[in-house]
Parts: C-alpha cells; sequence; structure tokens
C-alpha cells in the first residue's frame, strides 16, 4: 500500500509538470566531428566460419554466434527515422538481414496467420511471408551455405523450423521434435532463436523450460535422439504487483492489446512481465556457442537443491558450459563440462569473447553485477555496477571493452584481466529535461567501429517501485555515443521503444523492432502528453553518407596503422583486422552512389576517394599494412 501510494504520488507531481509544458524537449545536434577512440594493441579474434558469414551486420537476434552484439563496419554517423513497416505486428526479438540488407522477422502474436516475415529495407515493403500459427517467439537467423555460397534464412520456434532462401521459397519445415502445451506459461514456450554449431554443422535452439533440439543445418532432421534437458528447475514465480490503480492498468491493456491480438491466452501485457521477469522457468535469454571449441554456454536456473531446499524450485541462476559429442552420431549427445551457480537470476545472455589466456564469458545477475568467467566455469572477477544488468553484454573485440546496459546507464567496462574496471557512463543528456524527468537508457549497447549505438528516453524514471527499475518515457530516440567519452555524437528522436536489441544492417542503418512495454505505461499514466503506441520495424536511415564514408575510411585507417604496429607479434590478429578493413572499404563504396545522388559528393570528388581505396586494397596484407594506411589516411584526410 505505501509503494502504491509512493507511485500515485510521484506520477501525480510529475503530471503536473507535464500539464505545465515541462515536457522533455530534444536538444538539437550538429553533424559530429571524427570519432576519438581507436584501436589499441592485440585484438581478440572474431569468429570465421563460412556458415557464419561476415560480421558486417546482424545475422542473428545478437549480432553473431558468441553474442557480441558488434559489427565490423562503421554505424552511420547522421540519421532520423526514415520508414516504420507493419505497424501492427508487435517485435520482441528484432530483425537480422542478409547481405543485400534485405530484412526477416517474426512477429509475436499477430492477428495474421504468419511466421516469418521479409521486408525491403530501402521502403519498409513487405517481399514476402511464410504463413503459419505460433504461440512462441523467436528471431530468425542468416547463414551461409558452405556448398553454394548462397544465404539461408533459419527459424526456430518451440515446434517446427524451417529453412528459407532469401526469395521466399522454403528448402525445409520440420517439427523440432517438442509440442507445445497452448495452456502452458508463456515464459517456458519460449524459443529466442536459434544458433549455429560448426563441429556438428546443426542448428540448436533452447526453450524456456531448459530443452535443446539439435537439428541438421542441411535436412532439418532431429540429430538428436531427444531434446536434452537442462538440469535445472523452474524460478519461482514473480510476483507482479504494479502499484497502478485498476483504471490506468485497464489503459495499459487496451493500449496493448489491438498489437497482441494473436496472443493465445487473455492478458498479454502479465505474459510480456513474466517472460521478461523469467518467472516459472528455467531459460529467459538467448545462448551462445563457442565457434572454435563448440562449447555451448547458457544461462538459466541452477539444479534443485544448490540453493539450499529440495523443493522443484531454483532460487539461484547458473551459467552452464556443455559440450555436443558428435562421435559416433548421430545421433549426438550433450554432455555437461561445467556449471557455476550465483545468486538470483539472469535475463543476461552469456557473450563471449577470445582472451588471452582463454574464452571469456561475461553475464549479469539480478543483482547488477557484471560476472567475466572463464572456459572452465571459474569467475574471474565481478564487479558492482549498482543498477540491474538488463540484456546481453556488448562484447568489443577491441582493448577488452565492454558495454553493460541498466534501466538507467549505458556503462564502459574494460575487462583489465584479473579485475574490471568502470570507465564511464554514457552522458545522456539529449533532452532538455524538468525537475521530474530525467533522461535514461532504453535498451541495449550495439558497437561499430565507430562508436556505440543505443535507445534512449526521456520521462519520469521509477526506482524500488516496480518488479524492476522502469522508466516511463514520454519521449524516445536513438544517440550514437562516442566509444572515447561516452558523449554523444549525434541523436534522432524516434518513434517507438524496443524490449528486442539494437539491429545494425549492411548499410550501417539501424533498425529495431517496436516492442512498446514501457511506453505503453507511460501511454497508459499520461495518454495525453504521448503519442500512441505503434509495433513493427522502423529504420534510423542515414542523412550524410559522405559523412560515413568518412567513419569508415577513418575507421579503416586507424585499424591499418594499429595491424601494422602490432601484426609481428599477434598476426592472427592483425588477419582479423584485415578482414575488418575490407569490410570498411567496401562499405565506402555501397555508400558513394547514395552519397553522389544526395549532392554530398562531387563524381570526381569519389573519384579521388576510390583511387585511395583501391591502393589501399592493393596493400592489404601483413607486410605492407603501413602503406595501406597511408592510403586510407589519404581518403580519412580528404574530408577535412
Amino acid at each position: 500500500m505505501m509503494r502504491t501510494i509512493a507511485v500515485i504520488l510521484t506520477l501525480a507531481v510529475a503530471a503536473v509538470w507535464v500539464v505545465l509544458g515541462c515536457t522533455p524537449v530534444p536538444k538539437p545536434y550538429c553533424p559530429p566531428d571524427k570519432t576519438l577512440w581507436s584501436p589499441q594493441g592485440c585484438r581478440a579474434i572474431p569468429a570465421d566460419d563460412p556458415v557464419l558469414g561476415s560480421r558486417t551486420h546482424f545475422r542473428n537476434i545478437h549480432g553473431d554466434a558468441m553474442n557480441t552484439d558488434e559489427v565490423s563496419i562503421a554505424l552511420t554517423p547522421v540519421f532520423h527515422l526514415d520508414w516504420v513497416a507493419e505497424p501492427e505486428k508487435y517485435n520482441f526479438g528484432g530483425p537480422v538481414f542478409d547481405s543485400q540488407g534485405n530484412i526477416y522477422f517474426t512477429p509475436v502474436w499477430p492477428t495474421e496467420e504468419v511466421l516469418l516475415i521479409s521486408l525491403d529495407p530501402d521502403d519498409g515493403s513487405r517481399r514476402w511471408a511464410i504463413p503459419g500459427v505460433s504461440s512462441t517467439l523467436g528471431s530468425p537467423m542468416v547463414g551461409v551455405d558452405p556448398d553454394t555460397g548462397q544465404e539461408i534464412v533459419y527459424l526456430g520456434l518451440y515446434g517446427e523450423a524451417m529453412a528459407v532462401r532469401p526469395d521466399g521459397t522454403v528448402l525445409w519445415r520440420k517439427p523440432t521434435g517438442l509440442d507445445p502445451d497452448p495452456g502452458a506459461n508463456p515464459a517456458v514456450l519460449q524459443c529466442f532463436g536459434v544458433n549455429y554449431h560448426p563441429g556438428a554443422d546443426a542448428l540448436l535452439g533452447i526453450t524456456g523450460d531448459g530443452r535443446i533440439y539439435a537439428l541438421d543445418r542441411e535436412t532439418g532432421d532431429p540429430v538428436f535422439a531427444a531434446p536434452f534437458l537442462l538440469p535445472g528447475e523452474p524460478s519461482p514465480a514473480k510476483a507482479l504487483e504494479i502499484p497502478l490503480p485498476q483504471i490506468v492498468l485497464n489503459r495499459i491493456r487496451e493500449e496493448l492489446d489491438p498489437l497482441l491480438g494473436g496472443a493465445p491466452f487473455p492478458d498479454p501485457l502479465t505474459a510480456l512481465m513474466q517472460i521478461l521477469l523469467g518467472g516459472e522457468t528455467e531459460v529467459a535469454n538467448f545462448f551462445s556457442v563457442d565457434p572454435v571449441s563448440g562449447r555451448i554456454w547458457i544461462a538459466a536456473t541452477a539444479p534443485d537443491g544448490e540453493d539450499g531446499t529440495v523443493d522443484g524450485v531454483s532460487e539461484l541462476g547458473a551459467l552452464y558450459g556443455l559440450d555436443l559429442i558428435t562421435e559416433g552420431g548421430p545421433p549426438y549427445a550433450i554432455e555437461e563440462a561445467c556449471h557455476l551457480s550465483f545468486q538470483g537470476g539472469s535475463a543476461s545472455t552469456p557473450s563471449l569473447r577470445a582472451h588471452g589466456d582463454g574464452l571469456r564469458i561475461y553475464v549479469g545477475d539480478e543483482d547488477g553485477t557484471l560476472i567475466a568467467i572463464d572456459q572452465d566455469c571459474e569467475e574471474i572477477w565481478s564487479l558492482e555496477l549498482g543498477n540491474q544488468i538488463v540484456g546481453s553484454i556488448g562484447v568489443a573485440s577491441d582493448m577488452g571493452e565492454l558495454y553493460v546496459a541498466t534501466a538507467r546507464d549505458i556503462v564502459k567496462v574494460v575487462d583489465r584481466g584479473s579485475a574490471g574496471e568502470e570507465i564511464w557512463r554514457a552522458v545522456l543528456d539529449m533532452y532538455d529535461t524538468g525537475p521530474w524527468h530525467d533522461n535514461f537508457n532504453l535498451d541495449l549497447a550495439t558497437i561499430g567501429a565507430n562508436g556505440v549505438i543505443i535507445q534512449v528516453g526521456a520521462g519520469i524514471l521509477l526506482e524500488d517501485m516496480f518488479p524492476l527499475e522502469l522508466g516511463l518515457p514520454l519521449e524516445v530516440g536513438v544517440a550514437l555515443l562516442d566509444r572515447e567519452t561516452g558523449r554523444i555524437r549525434y541523436f534522432a528522436e524516434g518513434l517507438e521503444e524496443t524490449i528486442a536489441v539494437m539491429n545494425v544492417g549492411p548499410d550501417g542503418a539501424l533498425y529495431h523492432g517496436h516492442s512498446p512495454l514501457r511506453r505503453a505505461f507511460a501511454r497508459g499514466v499520461f495518454p495525453n502528453f504521448t503519442h500512441p503506441l505503434t509495433a513493427g520495424i522502423g529504420k534510423f536511415g542515414p542523412l550524410r553518407l559522405d559523412l560515413l564514408i568518412r567513419d569508415a575510411a577513418c575507421a579503416a585507417a586507424d585499424r591499418a596503422r594499429n595491424a601494422f604496429l602490432h601484426g609481428e607479434g599477434c598476426p592472427e590478429a592483425a588477419s582479423a583486422d584485415i578482414r575488418d578493413i575490407a569490410d570498411l572499404i567496401t562499405q565506402c563504396r555501397r555508400s558513394s552512389a547514395g552519397a553522389i545522388s544526395d549532392g554530398d559528393l562531387t563524381p570526381e570528388q569519389w573519384t579521388t576517394l576510390d583511387g585511395y581505396l583501391t591502393d589501399a586494397e592493393a596493400h592489404l596484407g601483413i607486410e605492407t599494412l603501413a602503406e595501406a594506411a597511408v592510403y586510407l589516411d589519404e581518403a580519412c584526410r580528404f574530408f577535412d
């Protein structure tokens, strides 16, 4: 009762400020100068597998098999909300892309009987859709057929999976071996997507009730005798005591119902909250696969009894390292290599990075602690960040950088080997706010060669009044942060929030799945002071392609220079740098026609720039990186 009174008083005072006109006002941002950040020293080696494809864009829910939320290319430094497509399709997992930029996503509980939709990246128009009905969530994965070089879109849900060509041709559509119970808690029916296991050439899926299935990549046939069951038990039920008047809760449900009209249960709001909080479930997030060793990393609940009581409920979270045994198969088997239990649960997808002394795995617990774990499930270090960590950790391949999201901040942490060090908290000042409003973070961080992209909001931040810290955004937008300082390089207002991820396409633009939840609360409390909810996919497209070319060329020059300085000591890292430099040069060329047609570059200027890039390409070898860096520096300085 006291908590309810506190919330009502807080919102009442805030409402007075809203009515008086003290609503958040966005600040204007000029096109940014070059970033201050550049790579230093030997980097981690990203995965290089023919099926996993390039790192230029998001191929699965967190970018790659290791869930780093990192791309090799530059993010567009000046952008605007370009279009919104399929505005009635609620999107929980976010879109993924093929190398041509075509978009693929799976809507949540749509009224239309459709499982997988493809969109055109230029205008968001629908290319095709695969029909079907599913009560579960899922995000596609785009892979490459190593025999033909053609891309294939894979979708794994709880009960079925499929492989589809980019033109919409279905290659196979098979049952997973699991039979979803339509009356079950929606949280246990989730399969957030599939990941790829190179050693078995198999697609892996994991569900909310702790089951793992594996399908042959080429045929879709099961390669396990039966789905593997994690040894944990369901987490305790989460009490959803939302301290708001019933009239407000009814209004929130009325706002969401049109976007979730296909939900097979009467209360989608409660279902979404349970999924986010992980109540009565074993797995509340995606998982990772180490492409080198093949070890599977899953954050789930601990085995019963490790919390001190054998009662069929697990109060502890656990990180599991699992090995897929292929000898003598198929059928293949899974063996537990190790697990580490920790207090509370985790909604954090394990994120991986190759380290000088082996693999590092990063997760956040529910108490705001960032934990670094080695390949034997031993804790290396932990760092208290003061606020609950939401979602996966962004893992950069350079300089031990980690980007951690909370409901308030984006925090840059550097892994120093035996300890983690907080470097900065993002300076979120994109809105002028009154005394009862705040600027705050709304989602995860995605890392590019020239910055970090995040979603932000302005409104009312409620602390310790809900089951988790909750910001009620009246306004939302997207910001590009400088990796060196944490300050905003550019900001643009948006239309809707996401509770998915910040997805980057091969054009350097940001696309995100609209999944309003916090804004549904804001709309319910302040219906006249924030715009109506919308679902679908939104694109923040580039406005200054000449500056995107500049940032890509400068990032390539910095990477070439650093790789030359350290190539002798770490040749594998230098080879990885050369692949990224090639990606950045390709991005420059991909952006050139648009920059010319927009009038930001003349054909003559592009001819000069393209000459520098061609000369740099001719010197992309470990022994000649110094020369490549000279030509790339010329391209970078061209924009001075």
